[in-house]
């Protein structure tokens, strides 16, 4: 008993005196007045299109229904908590999605435009009369484009770099592509039309295979979403079916009403928000093709 007691006593002063001895390590945490501005940092990065505040406001909303159904399902309510994150996952996914969608309509207009400068060309070779034309009869988001593009020249702009801003702003390949062959164009004193002819057909190539990629991406999206959603689906129909039908509060409350089924609820709803996470980011990767720098675009 006596060298216990010693063997308290001891450690007792030696975390006094670390507690004055040792420097206290300083622990940084993000302030509130720089978290929503991180955010859009990340939401800007991936083009998004939303600001911080609304983001951060839906997710919640939708965590919060995604939490009660998980704590309905299995009537722990420490499931709640851990649906929360999975609100957040789900929002990025949507706007990625509406960004994907943005992105294949804008470059289908890209490849109607670019047929329509090589049907302008042939008819007249003039790269004003050609951007006139896109800027006329081009679907709205490719318009302003090229519509920004001649009225930064008639300012004084050069046309690469007209076309060089509009490119930063667009942060598409697609684009990139096709001002490039422009700028070509409108250097060259050769026959033109037949680069333009091809650049049009390259541009509509590339985006076919930007379609068929978002579909693909979609599909399994939708497949990974019924894998990891629907056991808890089941469980939620179980329950529901029992609590309706006179059976008590419904499958699996015996447990899930303990501690060590609090804990287990929670887990599992961890692990099913990391798997929906990490498989998203999964079928995502590389759909952003990172952009080479416009030729000719800058002195």
């Amino acid at each position: 008993m006596e060298y216990i007691l010693a063997i308290i006593a001891g450690g007792s002063l030696l975390a006094l005196t670390l507690a004055f001895a040792l420097r206290p390590r300083r622990v940084v945490r993000a302030q509130s007045e720089t978290l929503l501005p991180g955010i859009q940092v990340r939401l800007d990065r991936a083009r998004l299109n939303v600001d911080a505040g609304t983001y951060v406001t839906r997710s919640l909303a939708y965590g919060a229904v995604f939490g009660l159904l998980m704590a309905l399902a299995t009537g722990a309510w420490l499931a709640f908590f851990a649906g929360l994150p999975a609100g957040f996952a789900f929002v990025w996914s949507r706007l990625e999605n509406e960004r994907n969608e943005r992105l294949n309509r804008y470059h289908k207009g890209l490849a109607s435009a670019a047929q329509t400068i090589v049907n302008s060309w042939q008819v007249q070779p003039s790269m004003n009369r050609a951007m006139t034309t896109v800027a006329t009869y081009a679907v709205p988001d490719v318009a302003a484009d090229f519509d920004e593009v001649q009225r930064a020249v008639r300012g004084g702009s050069g046309f690469p770099a007209a076309l060089q801003t509009v490119a930063d702003r667009r942060q598409s390949p697609v684009f990139d592509a096709l001002a490039t062959a422009l700028i070509v164009a409108e250097e060259s004193s050769g026959e033109v039309s037949q680069v333009l002819a091809r650049q049009a057909e390259s541009t509509r190539q590339m985006a076919v295979i930007y379609e068929e990629t978002v579909d693909a991406q979609r599909g399994g999206r939708a497949d990974v979403a019924v894998g990891i959603i629907g056991p808890w689906a089941v469980v939620l129909f179980l329950r529901l079916a029992m609590i309706f039908t006179g059976g008590g509060m419904g499958y699996g409350t015996e447990f899930f009403s303990t501690p060590l089924g609090q804990i287990a609820a929670a887990v599992a709803a961890g692990l099913t928000v990391a798997a929906y996470v990490h498989s998203h980011r999964t079928a995502g990767r590389g759909l952003i093709v990172e952009r080479v720098a416009l030729e000719r675009g800058k002195a």
